[in-house]
Formats: structure tokens, C-alpha cells, sequence
């Protein structure tokens, strides 16, 4: 079996992810940089500029290349018996759930992904929940359908069992 790669329509939403997230973190640290009051330490704007500009090259670095680490490290695997994910950027996951537990098959999408035609497709099971990113609409559709089949299938052999008994 082999691990399924994301779409090339991901890579704008993860870019767009990122952009969000490099804002946000320059954005709260600059506030603090710029907004909490230090008494007594004599001019401290020059220390606050270079604060400011660290944190602004952080969040630069942030939106360029977390977009990249994401797509490549993103995979998926649909295996008749479980559901794998792997992802990460500093620290890899490895989700697997097996598709007996699942509960709940659910399909979102977001505006942004609305905008670039992508979904998530969460599967849910009594302790867990495992979600797969970034899918093309219809692979998305693809998917939550292909679960539910098998399931379906599992529950009938599992009555048809339960009757033989």
C-alpha cells in the first residue's frame, strides 16, 4: 500500500495558513514588545526595534517555509482495515485508526477552503478523532463514501455473524 500525497490545490490554503499564523504571532509579540511599560532601564526603543525586527523575520521564515515542510511531509493511507496520517513540522505524527472504531464520518470545508476547493474529512471513534487535510472536494466526497461502504459492509457481516450463532 502507498501513502497518498496531498493535491497541488493545498498549497495555496497552506500558504494562506501560514500567512494567518505568521501575522497573529508578529502581530501579539510586537504588542507586547511595544505595549508593556519598562521603568527604569533609560531608553529602551532601540532594544524594542530590534525585538521588532526579530520577531518580523521569525514570522517571514514562518509564512515561506512552513508551507513547504507541510506539503511534503503531509501524507495519508487508506487501507481496507485502518486510516493512516502523517504529518508534522518540527514533530511527525502518525495518526492510525482503524476503520472498525469509526463512529462518524464528517466532510467541512472553510472559506479559505471553499476558495481553493479543498475539505477535511474528520473520522470520529469513541475516544478520538483523526483528520485528513487539505483533500480535493471530490476526493473528500470520494473517501467519506468509500468509509461508509466499508463500514456498512463490516456491520452487515458482523449481524450476519451474530446470526448464525
Amino acid at each position: 500500500m502507498q501513502y497518498n500525497p496531498l493535491s497541488k490545490k493545498a498549497k495555496p490554503v497552506l500558504m494562506i495558513t501560514a500567512a494567518i499564523q505568521a501575522l497573529v504571532f508578529a502581530g501579539v509579540c510586537c504588542g507586547a514588545v511595544w505595549g508593556i511599560p519598562i521603568y527604569g532601564m533609560g531608553n529602551m526603543n532601540i532594544i524594542r526595534l530590534i525585538a521588532t525586527a526579530i520577531v518580523l523575520v521569525l514570522a517571514v521564515l514562518w509564512a515561506i517555509i512552513t508551507p513547504t515542510v507541510r506539503f511534503r511531509r503531509y501524507k495519508y493511507l487508506l487501507a481496507d482495515d485502518r486510516i493512516e496520517i502523517v504529518e508534522g513540522i518540527f514533530y511527525i505524527r502518525r495518526t492510525i485508526v482503524p476503520i472498525d472504531r469509526i463512529h462518524q464520518i464528517d466532510i467541512t470545508r472553510g472559506p479559505v477552503d471553499n476558495r481553493f476547493g479543498v475539505a477535511k474529512v474528520t473520522v470520529t471513534t469513541a475516544g478520538a478523532k483523526a483528520t485528513m487535510r487539505f483533500l480535493e472536494f471530490e476526493k473528500a466526497e470520494e473517501i467519506s463514501e468509500m468509509l461508509n461502504r466499508i463500514i456498512t459492509l463490516k456491520l452487515r457481516s458482523q449481524k450476519g455473524d451474530d446470526d448464525v450463532q
